[in-house]
């Protein structure tokens, strides 16, 4: 019986004590100040030190993630993966977001032809088989989807069954909530990446009123759904509306992740939290809390929260 092992990208905002338990592995992110090049493993202890030296107060400081090259993906897969496994599926961060997608597909040639040797040598017959799939999610999404496809491979499903269900399934049914903290680290970021998302007429009106949007992704594209006085009645409105999807039972697995790019005891103090915990301890839901990786922290700034869940007929956010 071939062994699969279960990859993802280091924007997936899983907590690393679940990744563990579920088995799975990240592959790294590279992360570029000026001259400075960092590696973003998920590293959670390191993570409050990063938001510190990245994030904060940063607005005319630009940092940027950059998805690991070809090579640099074929090095990383020959050196941690194909001698621990016969297969591997990667699970990556949505293509429209990042160039990660479209590097590891490009790899796969060169993985699975240069894994012979390294597989003999560990004792393996064999070559290795690689499977990239695209999420088209960010976060809290990409994590729910790698934790359904870990607990499907865990009960016996096969990589072709799970790979199925995540390309027909899982994908579709991805939705996850942003809302950010700091207007002019999103206005500043949207400048220099050319895009219209937060203009200057925005960013001044949103911080002469503290307006915060409340931002929807689905399928790798983004849009605004809401408007909130403030991060934190934006965040509220998300998890009320996380506890309406829990209570009309219309999850399509018993999960919902959150992430924030700042200390999760900031968000375990907030009232609507709490509320959330009980909703979902009553319908048996887990809730997946975990720091926001630095990768999609760059591009939201500090202190953004993010919810997702799975549900193929969700509710309308109010």
């Amino acid at each position: 019986m071939q062994e699969t092992l279960i990859l993802a990208d280091a924007a997936c905002d899983m907590p690393r004590a679940l990744m563990a338990e579920l088995g799975v592995r990240t592959v790294p992110f590279r992360i570029r100040a000026g001259d400075r090049f960092v590696a973003d493993v998920r590293d959670e202890p390191a993570l409050p030190s990063l938001y510190a030296q990245y994030l904060v107060g940063k607005q005319d400081h630009y940092a940027e993630s950059i998805p690991l090259l070809e090579r640099e993906i074929e090095d990383h897969l020959l050196k941690h993966v194909v001698t621990s496994c016969d297969r591997a599926l990667l699970l990556t961060i949505a293509s429209s977001r990042s160039k990660l997608y479209a590097h590891a597909s490009g790899a796969v040639v060169g993985t699975v032809a240069k894994s012979f040797k390294a597989r003999k040598d560990a004792g393996r017959t064999g070559l290795f088989e690689l499977t990239v799939i695209d999420t088209g999610a960010i976060g809290p999404g990409q994590a729910l989807i790698v934790r359904e496809a870990a607990r499907m491979l865990g009960g016996g499903a096969s990589a072709q069954t799970v790979v199925q269900a995540v390309e027909t399934r899982l994908r579709d049914a991805a939705h996850m909530f942003l809302v950010p903290d700091e207007l002019l680290y999103m206005y500043t970021r949207a400048r220099h990446k050319g895009e219209n998302s937060i203009t200057w007429g925005r960013y001044m009106l949103g911080s002469a009123f503290n307006i915060r949007p409340v931002v929807h992704m689905h399928r790798g594209q983004t849009e605004p759904v809401a408007k909130a006085r403030g991060a934190d009645e934006g965040m509220r409105r998300v998890m009320a509306h996380a506890q309406q999807c829990i209570r009309s039972g219309r999850l399509l697995s018993p999960a919902v992740a959150l992430s924030y790019a700042g200390p999760p005891g900031a968000i375990q103090a907030l009232p609507a939290y709490q509320s959330l915990a009980r909703t979902a301890q009553q319908h048996d839901v887990e809730l997946m809390l975990a720091p926001m990786s630095l990768t999609v922290a760059l591009n939201v700034g500090a202190k953004a929260f993010g919810m997702s869940y799975l549900c193929e007929n969700p509710p309308a956010f109010e």
